[in-house]
């Protein structure tokens, strides 16, 4: 009876919340670039984006016309790399998350009417995360805007806004993707207040008035385009929805797990719906839309992405949307139900994050609550500690010697071979050409190219998924084969890279049309003498239906040249409107090197053929023909 007593008390209570909150906090503080130098190239792709955000913070470089990203400049508090970022940045930061962690716990706690019961939850909630959450921080983020939100509902103080937009407006301009979903469901709050009378329109005017200038402010400060900010970022989402997914059936385990938990949680969603509508609680079912919506996106990245980490993200960053706190509300007589459902729930979610290799659940409590000292040491935290990796990106002195301080960029990705060189890196906005997916992205690319194209480029033939690498950044590699000449090349873990200079006097590409004609899918499509056509077809009912629910149905081209052998890759419709190259087979750096300066020593095709499943796509195909000089 004591205990129980002492249990109730709110002192502990908010220790306990406190605690638990404290071990939230990303560990360790700062990564370091992980930088291999065997083994696939892709290895280093990674690396190279999180550096590069670093870099061009650092460069004062504006977000949306100098570089052009989903994360914003804020996106080092996801990744956490401290290359040229202040320590006191990082713990601000991490004060903040705690103290929004804190609140979200202790109103838990307060909640419940089985504390015990509570704790267990949380402390399961703890563990589920990731230690260090890294990018997944952008979730949180919107999580914490959505718990916000729902205070704000339920007694709409001006604190509670305001904690609102503030983290609305850290998670715009971390990643672009998370602020947009918190300022399209703050417009939906507020007018869902307003309907019901929670609100009035002077407080509704100053709110958004708050918002507007935090994120004005924030634009100022972070030097950001906010037009190009945000047609930049959203052109990169358009095309990753549809070509940014691995085509294949390894994890299907893991697809299967997040059906499982997606469909459990809607299951829960609707008959808690119900119950509000029961009790005529219809200004509560917007919060439970809310739930449902951070868990259709959750779950949309990961079967879109169809990757091992994506699948993981879902498992760690689910449970912890109970936190919201609108489900413990109405059944305050009778919660047993909803904290037995929550927690096994979460238990769940935990084994199948135990699933992950390193990631058992003593590993997952030792790595949550056995902080070591290096988390603390920060009296070492400096920048030299974050260019360590020059012997892992090797340029010969010779090749360093002729580029001195000239500008300089690096195809199709690795940044760090500049960086960690610390050669006058000069990229294009979309600074790695597989996401230069859509045309408006290629085009913005060529322009930065045709106006102010750096003096040496390091060349790399490759891309990902399967894809043709001439087709990523299209427009900008016919200009580099028109502006610049090999003059050099260089053997690095493992591949072979091509030194180019730009000319004296850089050329606009001149591009003729030759004409259109209709075809169908999988129908050979012949070349003729162009050297790159445009294709427009669409997705017909069921096919929107997929790329909603699901991801975009697979296309594939299958490229067949005058000899008679074929090559099939992986394409996207956007990559098909925007351009695809079909003059001659490029198959490695080499002959790239070859393109460049004769042509006609490379295989020529003869027609093209766009493979998909009829099925999900509209039978007609729109062609156009075009000459490239």
């Amino acid at each position: 009876m004591y205990m129980k007593k002492y249990l109730n008390q709110d002192t502990l209570l908010l220790c306990i919340a406190f605690v638990l909150a404290f071990y939230t906090v990303s560990y360790p503080i700062v990564e370091y670039p992980h930088v291999v130098d065997k083994g696939p190239s892709w290895l280093g792709l990674d690396v190279s984006w999180e550096m590069t955000l670093n870099y061009a913070l650092s460069k004062n470089w504006v977000w949306g016309k100098d570089i052009i990203y989903t994360y914003g400049p804020l996106g080092f508090l996801g990744t956490r790399a401290g290359f040229g970022i202040s320590k006191w940045a990082f713990l601000a930061f991490d004060v903040f998350f705690v103290a929004n962690m804190f609140c979200m716990f202790r109103d838990f706690l307060r909640a419940s009417t089985n504390k015990w019961l509570a704790t267990v939850i949380l402390f399961a909630f703890t563990i589920v995360m990731e230690s260090s959450h890294r990018t997944d921080i952008s979730w949180v983020i919107t999580l914490f805007s959505f718990y916000w939100m729902y205070n704000s509902y339920k007694e709409a103080k001006y604190g509670y806004f305001l904690l609102a937009c503030i983290n609305i407006t850290l998670g715009f301009y971390l990643k672009l993707n998370a602020g947009l979903v918190g300022i399209i469901f703050l417009l939906g709050h507020l007018v869902n207040l307003y309907v019901f009378k929670k609100t009035d329109v002077k407080k509704i005017g100053v709110v958004l008035l708050s918002l507007t200038c935090m994120l004005g402010f924030g634009a100022y400060a972070l030097h950001v385009s906010l037009a190009g900010y945000l047609k930049g970022a959203i052109e990169i989402i358009k095309g990753y929805n549809s070509i940014m997914f691995i085509d294949q059936d390894v994890y299907s385990v893991q697809e299967n797990n997040v059906a499982l938990l997606f469909y459990i949680m809607l299951g829960f969603i609707v008959v808690y719906i119900i119950a509000l509508a029961k009790e005529r609680k219809f200004s509560e079912i917007y919060y439970s839309l809310l739930v449902f919506a951070y868990m259709f996106l959750l779950g949309k990245q990961a079967r879109l992405r169809n990757d091992f980490i994506h699948y993981f993200e879902f498992f760690s960053y689910i449970p912890v949307v109970f936190l919201m706190g609108n489900f413990l509300h109405l059944f305050r007589k009778n919660q047993k139900p909803i904290l037995a459902f929550i927690l096994v729930f979460t238990m769940l979610s935990l084994i199948y994050t135990s699933e992950r290799p390193k990631r058992s659940i003593n590993e997952a409590i030792s790595r949550r609550y056995s902080l070591d000292s290096s988390w603390f040491r920060l009296k070492h935290y400096s920048d030299v500690y974050f260019l360590k990796n020059k012997d892992k990106r090797f340029i010969p002195t010779h090749v360093l010697s002729r580029i001195g301080k000239h500008s300089v960029d690096i195809f199709p990705w690795d940044s760090e071979y500049l960086i960690e060189n610390g050669l006058n890196y000069q990229p294009r906005p979309v600074f790695q050409s597989f996401s230069a997916y859509t045309d408006h992205l290629e085009q913005i690319n060529y322009k930065k190219y045709l106006n102010k194209a750096p003096d040496y480029i390091i060349y790399d033939y490759e891309s990902i998924d399967d894809r043709y690498p001439y087709n990523d950044d299209l427009l900008v590699n016919f200009f580099i084969c028109k502006n610049y000449s090999f003059v050099d090349s260089f053997t690095s873990n493992g591949r072979w890279r091509a030194v180019l200079e730009r000319k004296p006097f850089a050329q606009p590409l001149k591009i003729v049309e030759q004409g259109a004609q209709l075809y169908k899918i999988n129908e050979d499509i012949p070349v003729e003498k162009a050297k790159m056509i445009k294709m427009q077809f669409g997705l017909n009912n069921v096919g929107k239906l997929q790329s909603f629910l699901y991801r975009e149905p697979v296309l594939n081209l299958k490229m067949t040249r005058a000899n008679g052998y074929s090559v099939t890759y992986r394409v996207s419709r956007e990559m098909l409107k925007a351009g695809i190259m079909v003059d001659r087979w490029v198959n490695g750096s080499e002959d790239y090197v070859k393109y460049l300066t004769d042509r006609d020593l490379l295989d020529a095709f003869k027609s093209v053929r766009v493979v998909a499943d009829s099925d999900f796509y509209k039978p007609d195909i729109k062609v156009e023909y075009y000459d490239v000089e």
